[in-house]
């Protein structure tokens, strides 16, 4: 697995972080799930209301930047999502840098004899004092999550 080297040495944080994972089985084989998934301009395809533009040179691989257009709180939002792991055919993890959080969305992949075990992980780390607002995104962030997965479900076939 290729992982982006630390850009400095991390700085003590009173960040909060919150992670919101959820898990399900698909038909696909894992390669597939891999390459649709790692790939943020299939966002439409399972996130409604978003968008995923590569913004970098092809081939997908670690560095890669995805222009994400979304909206949270009915507010449309403007984000780029750098490819900060890059495993195949087993993990990918992009990473969006905001004024009020940072937010890693790693992508999980385990073959079975069903199918692909696919875990979708978001990690939000807020700054400070941007931390008393994890209680409230919370509750939104799990709705969405749960939205989200119901499309991969349609998508890539549920088992």
């Amino acid at each position: 697995m290729i992982r982006r080297p630390p850009r400095s040495t991390p700085k003590p944080s009173s960040a909060a972080s919150d992670v919101y994972k959820r898990q399900i089985t698909v038909k696909q084989d894992i390669n597939t799930v891999y390459d649709f998934m790692s790939d943020f301009r299939n966002l439409s395809k399972w996130a409604e209301g978003d968008e995923g533009e590569l913004i970098t040179k092809e081939p997908l691989r670690l560095g890669s930047v995805f222009r994400v257009k979304t909206h949270f709180n009915n507010k449309p939002r403007i984000y780029d999502y750098e490819v900060v792991e890059w495993g195949p055919p087993l993990r990918v993890s992009l990473e969006a840098k905001a004024n009020t959080f940072t937010i890693v969305d790693t992508i999980f992949l385990s073959a079975n004899s069903k199918g692909t075990e696919l875990t979708y992980a978001v990690n939000i780390k807020f700054k400070f004092p941007y931390v008393i607002l994890s209680p409230f995104v919370s509750i939104m962030f799990n709705k969405i999550m749960d939205t989200q997965v119901k499309s991969l479900e349609e998508v890539l076939g549920a088992i």
